[in-house]
């Protein structure tokens, strides 16, 4: 048995009663209750009709644990519903054609299409695990390069996007793990899982500008975050090369003002990047009404208007 099963079901056991756990956006739907384990012979039966077998991970989880339920968003899907990401008939051997896309590689803006086949399913080989709303929804890749990762899924075609747990359990013991700590949930998908040190780390010293906006916008979930992340998020709201990440640290920033930030927000006022200046401008707003009559429009270019400086208050 993997080793995190028993300690996934004690945190299941605490979870729901626990006081200043978070509250998840769509409890309301799961309330925090699990279906009971398939048993072995249900899922033998799944992976026989559609001709795969399901990751060890979640196949372990829905022996062991249970199924259909607590989980992120609105709560895992009961197996039977896996088909939310087919948008027309299932096509024979949809779950055992490989998912296009791979953690690992480039992005391609043409993931979805299939030579020679304009009705093509975009989303072969993955089962949906959760929805939250709309055309969102959260999926576990099931045949492929990137078998046994969770993706998440925007029906209206934008590219998915991978989480960066390995596996389902990591991802799922994760929203457990930040659902105790009381962490914001919105933004689970897209958060690194690592704690607050390492996170400083990553925002400081990764190349990728991809992996220090994931930092950063995980940082900002913490409600009770250590001084060294403030700090770190003020330095990378105006100093990191990449705009994305700029913008990232002031949106952490601007979750919970703080009197320290404020210069660091005033000097993202005058950001090359106008959602860098947006975010500013909403972070500082949240300190008072005179901030929005004071500081330049935010899509306008940097250094028009009135100077940030005019409209502080004493």
């Amino acid at each position: 048995m993997d080793e995190r099963l028993p300690r996934i079901a004690a945190k299941l056991a605490i979870v729901r009663g626990l006081p200043g756990r978070a509250r998840s956006m769509g409890e309301e739907t799961h309330r925090f209750r699990l279906g009971p384990p398939l048993p072995a012979s249900r899922i033998a039966d799944f992976e026989r009709e559609h001709g795969i077998r399901l990751p060890e991970s979640y196949r372990g989880f829905l022996t062991t644990i249970g199924h259909a339920g607590t989980g992120p968003h609105h709560g895992l899907m009961p197996l039977d519903d896996w088909d939310h990401l087919v948008l027309g008939r299932i096509p024979p051997g949809h779950l055992a054609a490989p998912f296009p896309l791979s953690p690992t590689g480039p992005p391609d803006p043409h993931w979805h299409e299939v030579p020679g086949d304009d009705d093509a399913e975009p989303y072969p080989g993955v089962i949906t695990l959760t929805s939250s709303g709309c055309s969102l929804y959260t999926a576990l890749v099931v045949s492929g390069p990137a078998r046994g990762r969770v993706v998440n899924v925007c029906v209206e075609l934008r590219p998915p996007q991978f989480c960066h747990d390995t596996d389902f359990l990591a991802w799922y013991e994760r929203w457990l793990d930040e659902s105790l700590d009381g962490m914001d949930t919105s933004g689970f998908d897209l958060s690194l899982p690592h704690d607050q040190p390492a996170l400083v780390s990553v925002l400081r010293d990764a190349p990728d500008p991809r992996r220090r906006c994931a930092a950063a916008w995980t940082l900002g979930r913490y409600p009770t975050p250590v001084p060294a992340v403030r700090s770190a998020l003020r330095a990378a709201a105006v100093a990191d090369p990449a705009a994305e990440v700029r913008e990232a640290a002031v949106i952490a920033l601007g979750r919970r003002p703080d009197p320290a930030d404020e210069d660091a927000l005033v000097q993202a006022l005058s950001d090359a990047h106008a959602g860098t200046r947006a975010a500013a401008l909403r972070a500082l707003s949240r300190r008072g009404t005179a901030w929005g009559t004071a500081t330049p429009a935010a899509g306008a270019p940097a250094g028009s208007g009135r100077s940030a400086s005019a409209g502080r208050r004493p």
